[in-house]
């Protein structure tokens, strides 16, 4: 598949969940203000509804993967591609400039500096999943919920989607340790704790501007 493909159908991936996403806001808000659960179980509830409220054209195809919601569909773009939509929901009220992710949840290599020392690290998603024959291009969408404390609940802020390149086009996200976007994730890599990084949204939106796209709530308090 050639590049310029691949990053079209994420582009429309992505717009398709954020105007899920957007269409599903002052559901969103309501539930995060009233919910008595953790904010990471109330994003992966809102993730899912808003998806089921909007309705995708589905594959019977299973799919496998550490993300939350996993969906095999066609993308009309303007001819039927089949996708291997991964998507992820995060819950966080310190940091709206970056998000958290496994290497379970990338086909990028990870190419940065970590205290000091150059790694790349392969994330175990392949670049398509293979169902019946057929090819499936993997396209993984992150949906962070910026949360603060009101009042004694919690006030959703913003929801910013973002589309993490598929590891075909490592070459112009990440083609070394100096030009990515990624940042140190928050673990003890060195103290041999699972490898996690974080996408920088300024970074990713420096090389491409359509992958990150910003959901503000409207006034619902």
């Amino acid at each position: 598949m050639q590049l310029d493909r691949v990053e079209h159908l994420e582009e429309v991936v992505l717009n398709m969940v954020a105007q899920a996403l957007a269409d599903y806001r002052n559901e969103a808000a309501t539930i995060f203000a009233e919910e008595t659960d953790e904010p990471q179980d109330i994003a992966e509830d809102v993730l899912r509804e808003a998806i089921d409220a909007m309705g995708l054209s589905e594959m019977h195809e299973r799919l496998y993967g550490k993300v939350d919601l996993k969906k095999a569909i066609y993308v009309f773009a303007p001819n039927a591609e089949p996708v291997a939509l991964m998507l992820d929901a995060k819950a966080e009220r310190d940091d709206a400039r970056t998000v958290t992710i496994q290497m379970s949840q990338t086909s990028m290599t990870v190419k940065m500096t970590r205290k000091g020392e150059d790694v790349a690290i392969p994330g175990s998603l392949g670049h398509f999943i293979t169902r019946n024959e057929r090819s499936l291009l993997v396209v993984t969408v992150v949906a962070k919920f910026f949360y603060a404390e009101v009042d004694g609940r919690q006030a959703l802020r913003q929801i910013i989607v973002a589309c993490i390149p598929n590891g075909l086009l490592q070459e112009r996200y990440n083609p070394s340790v100096d030009d990515g976007i990624w940042l140190a994730g928050r673990d003890a890599f060195t103290l041999g704790e699972a490898f996690r990084v974080r996408l920088g949204y300024r970074k990713l939106a420096d090389k491409s501007a359509w992958r990150i796209i910003t959901i503000d709530m409207e006034d619902t308090t």
